[in-house]
């Protein structure tokens, strides 16, 4: 069995809050000598036309991604969703919908700033948004640029993370149940996003076996040793039980070079090759 390890099935481009395009991203993909790569940008599959382009171009094997982002018990989850029909119409226009929510959210966001003493702008904001989708990473950014804070990461500790003066909860978030049947109608394998964050581990079999979720995302880069084997393990003690073949995926969730807890380049987090395959055996089922 393969151990090559040229995959990253997670990573962000500036249709939401990456900072590279979707063809700088694939350069960078090629140059770190990955194979396949999914771009899973927030709410959004407006850069996946252009990565999947550039990809081809380069000799990558690009799989149209989405990170939904989905809210339960109070706590937000994301849901990976992968090989999904991003050319349809009906998928574009409710991601469109979801995209005005985010811009009402970034108006909220600006007024609670204000009232703090911190006076932004849409412009000011709107500027490190390449016409995708608008979230706290480019609020972050503008906050940089007019002096408030040194960097994303303190304007998210000091202002911008739940429970922090600047902090918006998102409008009319999906639900876990409602973002995995939203992946399956566009023919697409929906992932729970790095498992680890949420605290939830005892809740992921009956989304598998009561809302078919398709896997975990085991490898990823906030996820240590013990945390990889943990999932790998709940994995196949689920298909034990439930009777349902999981997928493992993993990626670096790589926005840029500072992002992250322990920021690295990309191509520093990468998934077996084997991994991957596998997704895309299950992408061309789904499909068929």
């Amino acid at each position: 069995m393969s151990t090559i390890k040229n995959s990253d099935l997670h990573m962000h481009s500036t249709a939401s809050d990456g900072n590279y395009t979707p063809k700088d991203l694939m350069d960078k993909c090629k140059e770190a000598g990955l194979e396949i790569v999914a771009l899973t940008d927030h709410d959004t599959v407006q850069g996946v036309e252009a990565a999947i382009e550039a990809g081809q171009a380069l000799g990558l094997a690009v799989i149209p991604g989405i990170e939904l982002s989905t809210k339960i018990h109070g706590k937000s989850v994301h849901i990976l969703g992968y090989g999904i029909d991003y050319t349809n119409n009906n998928l574009k226009s409710f991601l469109a919908t979801q995209q005005q929510y985010r811009s009402e959210r970034l108006d909220e966001m600006i007024a609670k700033l204000s009232r703090i003493g911190i006076e932004l702008n849409r412009q000011q904001v709107l500027k490190h948004v390449d016409g995708g989708s608008i979230g706290r990473p480019h609020v972050a950014k503008a906050m940089i640029d007019a002096g408030y804070v040194n960097s994303v990461s303190e304007a998210f500790d000091e202002f911008l993370a739940e429970g922090k003066p600047g902090f918006v909860e998102k409008q009319k978030e999906m639900t876990v149940k409602e973002a995995i049947e939203f992946i399956h109608n566009y023919e697409g394998v929906a992932i729970v996003a790095h498992p680890d964050y949420y605290g939830l581990d005892e809740e992921i079999e009956s989304w598998v076996i009561e809302w078919g979720l398709d896997g975990i995302e085991a490898f990823h880069r906030d996820h240590n040793r013990s945390a990889v084997e943990r999932y790998s393990s709940l994995a196949r003690s689920i298909e034990g039980r439930s009777g349902r073949r999981l997928l493992l995926t993993g990626g670096s969730d790589f926005h840029d070079e500072e992002y992250g807890r322990v920021p690295e380049p990309l191509g520093v987090t990468r998934l077996e090759n084997r991994y991957a395959e596998a997704l895309l055996e299950r992408i061309e089922e789904s499909g068929s």
